[in-house]
């Protein structure tokens, strides 16, 4: 009897193989931003290994039932980059805030302009020309790093138009903000670490980045570590990105157990200096993303946050509300807890 032919390999076989759903593993495969990078990386991989082919005539029909779903176009939105970096992507928060916004954009019928605030040419007389010439009537802000960049020249100018900040909740601008909770975000990193088992966390992050989140991160943390055994409540450690060491030498003097940072040269300085990584100190890495899979830490779903932006937006426009707000809303989205080995397992 004559052999039968190799079966050709099929999504729920690329799943099983991968241990995820069906539908996750259709997604990494169209490379859906839903789906974690490295897990996309490894499930396409995984479909190459096996041989997996796309059906084109299947994808076609795909194609075309996800495109009788798309909504009706409605309108162009402006996407205001306030950073000093033109390229977003260069910048990992910034980038998934980006892809958020895309996303949901795309899904409710909208489009998106991308502006540079602070390209070398560009005035606020300018850049209300040029939406306006554009039909634009509603803007998110992104990469809002510093007040003075928003609030300055350009104070008046937002309340021309329906508008978001994504990414930070600067307060008393009358703007409506999405943004991660950080206060949780740090509350709950500290909690996870004593379930864990650490009894003296310290917190290290820039002064300016906790300054920046209205102190959320510190008091986070100290919401927390307060709750500890006096001796081992360590408090912040402000790091210095251009004196890793000194952050170095406190660290190995104060002693902590494990270090909350939203900084990977953190990470990187303290194996340089031979501390052992997770025997000797944990790491925790507060903003957490695909690209620092070995550490354990708090992802902050930036991706949703632009997507609350947006919505922001698109309800005041569906309201027919621009200018100032009497009662601005804020948004905040909830961190999740990553697993890594940059902390001992519980119980240990």
């Amino acid at each position: 009897m004559a052999n039968s032919p190799m079966r050709r390999p099929n999504m729920q076989m690329i799943a099983n193989a991968a241990g995820l759903s069906k539908s996750a593993v259709s997604l990494a495969l169209r490379n859906d931003p839903r789906i974690p990078e490295n897990t996309r990386l490894k499930v396409q991989k995984i479909a190459e290994q096996m041989g997996y082919r796309r059906n084109p005539v299947v994808d076609s029909l795909m194609t075309q039932l996800r495109a009788g779903r798309q909504p009706t176009f409605q309108a162009n939105l402006g996407l205001i980059n306030c950073s000093p970096a033109k390229d977003l992507s260069t910048n990992h928060t910034f980038r998934r805030l980006r892809e958020g916004v895309l996303r949901r954009s795309e899904q409710l019928g909208y489009g998106v302009e991308e502006f540079w605030l602070q390209q070398p040419d560009m005035r606020p007389e300018r850049l209300k020309k040029i939406v306006e010439t554009r039909g634009i009537r509603g803007l998110i802000l992104i990469g809002a790093i510093s007040p003075d960049i928003i609030f300055t020249s350009y104070a008046k100018f937002w309340y021309n138009f329906a508008c978001s900040v994504i990414g930070v909740t600067h307060w008393n601008n009358r703007l409506n903000c999405a943004s991660n909770d950080q206060y949780q975000t740090a509350r709950r990193a500290t909690e996870k670490v004593i379930e864990l088992g650490y009894k003296r966390p310290l917190l290290v992050v820039p002064e300016s980045d906790d300054r920046l989140l209205d102190e959320k991160f510190s008091s986070g943390f100290f919401s927390i570590a307060r709750r500890l055994n006096p001796k081992n409540q360590l408090g912040l450690l402000p790091l210095q990105m251009d004196n890793l060491d000194a952050a170095v030498r406190t660290i190995k003097k104060q002693k902590p157990d494990v270090i909350l940072t939203n900084k990977t040269e953190c990470y990187t300085a303290l194996q340089a200096a031979g501390i052992r990584i997770p025997d000797e100190l944990g790491v925790v890495h507060i903003d957490w993303h695909d690209a620092i899979s070995h550490l354990a830490g708090m992802r902050q779903n930036n991706r949703v946050v632009g997507s609350a932006g947006v919505d922001l937006v698109v309800s005041q426009l569906q309201k027919n509300e621009f200018g100032a707000l009497e009662f601005p809303k804020v948004v905040h989205i909830e961190s999740v807890w990553v697993d890594g080995q940059s902390v001992r397992s519980a119980g240990v």
